[in-house]
């Protein structure tokens, strides 16, 4: 231990409290341009601080170390009540707080990035969504939702951000494509977005996708019980869930297994509530009458 502390210019006390985590595999870089890699940096060096590894302070936590790892790499940051038991168990004296305002005014556009690679290698997917999800969007109606968000974009920047969307509803072709379970809310079909015609055309796309066998979609009707923004459960082939969840300007990615099972619960009171399949099909058609 003294050749270490020698080597690294520690005194004897800092090389008892850093030389375990001096030694073994380098530990990956941290991306401090985002709020949260800001957060996981901040974590990780109140976490050297107190001389813990990863692993002790999942301990401390009661969660898994993976969860640690995805919050200093800023992958899954955490919500507010995670950042109080940081604050807790890593004496932050209120850094971590400080610092959380930046994670609520971070553009749902970063969260959306973990979420989006894990979709593309998920083995089922579940959705409940107040407007058609985006493996299911055309072009043209992508492209009239994002305007409705971003009212003074760029019609070139628009166009090319729908391309994207519709390119990874690739994913849902091919021999190991995932099985797709949408609950979708019944004003979703009538609220007009861009005009009647992308609407029928986007109706039309959307009983397409229905025929084939690993596309399930349930219509929620407006008398039964239905929650306030997008739900998305990914399970991986290997079996680990995830969640996501969007609102308007705003998105949170979860992998934490407490997080995913409440969000779970939800999709379930939703998806239990849904019309059948078949009875799902005629209500789109219904709707795609009313676009004329």
């Amino acid at each position: 231990m003294a050749t270490l502390a020698r080597g690294f210019n520690l005194n004897s006390r800092q090389a008892r409290k850093y030389g375990g985590l001096l030694v073994g595999r380098p530990r990956k870089d941290l991306d401090t341009s985002t709020a949260p890699g800001l957060m996981g940096a901040k974590i990780r060096k109140l976490r050297d601080i107190k001389g813990w590894k990863p692993g002790e302070l999942a301990k401390a936590l009661w969660v898994s170390q993976g969860r640690v790892d995805q919050m200093e790499l800023g992958i899954d940051p955490p919500n507010l009540e995670m950042v109080l038991r940081l604050e807790d168990v890593l004496d932050a004296g209120e850094e971590l707080l400080e610092l959380y305002p930046l994670l609520r005014n971070e553009s749902f556009k970063d969260y959306a990035r973990s979420f989006l690679v894990k979709q593309a290698k998920s083995k089922t997917i579940r959705e409940y969504s107040l407007r058609v999800p985006g493996l299911l969007q055309t072009k043209a109606y992508a492209t009239a939702l994002m305007s409705l968000g971003d009212p003074g974009a760029n019609p070139a920047s628009l166009a090319a951000d729908a391309e994207r969307r519709c390119e990874r509803q690739e994913v849902l072709e091919g021999p190991d494509a995932p099985w797709l379970y949408v609950v979708l809310d019944v004003a979703a079909l009538y609220k007009v977005i861009g005009s009647p015609a992308v609407m029928r055309e986007q109706l039309e796309h959307l009983l397409k996708m229905t025929m084939k066998p690993n596309i399930h979609v349930q219509i929620l009707l407006t008398e039964a019980p239905s929650v306030g923004g997008s739900i998305s459960i990914l399970t991986s082939r290997s079996g680990e869930a995830s969640a996501y969840t969007e609102g308007f300007d705003t998105g949170r990615y979860m992998q934490d297994a407490e997080d995913v099972e409440r969000f779970q619960r939800i999709y379930d009171q939703v998806h239990a509530e849904a019309e059948s399949p078949s009875s799902s099909e005629q209500l789109i058609r219904e709707a795609l009458r009313k676009h004329t």
